[in-house]
């Protein structure tokens, strides 16, 4: 009896249809097909509609807020938000539209959109979950990672055996800078879900932050394994492989990352020190190029194409990029370890060592150690060969 009503609703969908065709902008009718494409789940019907609504440029609310759950069940994104705002813009004040226009503009990459939206949500103490997730993962993509834990936290209060939740606490603890307990989540939810994605990012990137190697190539490799679409997991391995001077891995492995990763500054910069200190210009240059092409104003690019032109000879072109370089980021050591190349060719090699003591000597912003003690204790663990953790153990 079931199936024999839905059949009959879906042919009273396809008369509405047909009735539009005949009377496109009648309002009524339109109401009437997108509600009940909405209870079908009738993607078919539902992508006419979207159509039907697009060219007959209805903007009148209740129809767009209804065009914006519809074009979630096609998984038309970008349609949902912009139907939503119509919406939103014509006096909708429906959380249901809200969230449907939030998760819209969520999964089209803009986050900044989304973070607006759920705002007027996500204070309200019955605010859902899944909602705060989502609002947590917007802010996250925002660097907004303080805010984003908050709503994590209130998540986990309500399904505390959430492993995803969990999974992203862990990572939102290692972006906050709290180690310990980033390290403690993270093996907590990776006992009960081994490939959960957060958590292993988490778990990797901490041991690394620890100098346990092991421990964090460990945790990388089997990130990758589990995630293999992950770029952020293999540039993560890469950095790893680059600290340990195991370049020709680091280049393959950061090779994959910016396949899924393309838009990501940091990876690219890594990739082009590679070449960089294998003294190959050419393909320095254009990594830093696709860097460049996400950012004109980060002064590390800057300075890293100073670098490549002093190895292709370019000084004058050089001096210009170096200049720029420090007035964009006046403590970048691309654009210093640049100018210590200038004075050596130049013949002062004393001034250059003075310059590259100044950059081993600087404090870190987070901590009170100088490049000059990460390179000694780095030398001093490499020298003595002590194992960091067992092989088995994330």
């Amino acid at each position: 009896m079931a199936t024999d009503n839905t059949s009959a609703e879906h042919n009273r969908l396809a008369r509405l249809l047909a009735f539009l065709g005949h009377d496109p902008t009648n309002l009524s009718l339109l109401v009437d097909a997108l509600s009940l494409a909405i209870d079908l789940g009738d993607i078919f019907y539902a992508q006419q509609l979207i159509d039907h609504v697009k060219t007959q440029a209805i903007e009148e609310p209740n129809v767009c807020a209804l065009a914006a759950h519809v074009s979630l069940l096609a998984g038309q994104y970008a349609a949902a938000g912009a139907f939503g705002d119509k919406a939103i813009e014509g006096g909708i004040e429906h959380s249901a539209v809200i969230f449907n226009t939030a998760f819209g503009h969520f999964h089209s990459g803009d986050y900044a959109s989304t973070h607006t939206l759920l705002s007027r949500l996500s204070n309200a103490p019955q605010s859902p979950a899944s909602m705060l997730m989502i609002h947590a993962r917007a802010l996250h993509q925002l660097e907004e990672t303080e805010q984003a834990e908050a709503l994590v936290v209130r998540a986990r209060k309500q399904e505390p055996e959430d492993t995803d939740i969990r999974g992203l606490l862990a990572l939102l603890q290692y972006e906050n800078d709290n180690y310990s307990p980033a390290l403690i989540t993270a093996h907590e939810t990776l006992a009960d879900a081994p490939d959960q994605l957060d958590a292993l990012i988490a778990c990797a990137s901490v041991h690394f932050e620890q100098n346990n190697i092991t421990a964090s190539r460990n945790a990388w490799l089997h990130t990758v394994t589990a995630h293999p679409e992950c770029g952020r997991a293999w540039s993560g391995l890469a950095r790893l492989e680059f600290n340990e001077l195991e370049f020709e891995q680091a280049e393959g492995h950061l090779k994959t990352a910016v396949l899924f990763m393309p838009d990501h500054i940091g990876t690219w910069h890594l990739l082009a020190w590679i070449y960089i200190l294998r003294k190959d210009s050419i393909r320095a240059r254009e990594a830093l190029e696709c860097s460049y092409a996400l950012d004109r104003t980060f002064g590390e690019t800057h300075g890293g194409l100073a670098i490549v032109d002093i190895m292709d000879g370019m000084k004058y072109r050089a001096k210009k990029g170096i200049r720029r370089a420090l007035k964009l980021n006046p403590g970048g050591l691309s654009a210093q370890y640049a100018e210590a190349l200038l004075l050596q060719e130049a013949g002062q090699p004393e001034k250059a060592a003075q310059v590259i003591d100044r950059v081993l000597d600087r404090t870190r912003p987070d901590s009170g150690v100088t490049g000059r003690v990460l390179m000694e204790n780095w030398l001093q663990t490499h020298q003595n060969k002590v194992p960091d953790r067992h092989p088995d153990q994330h």
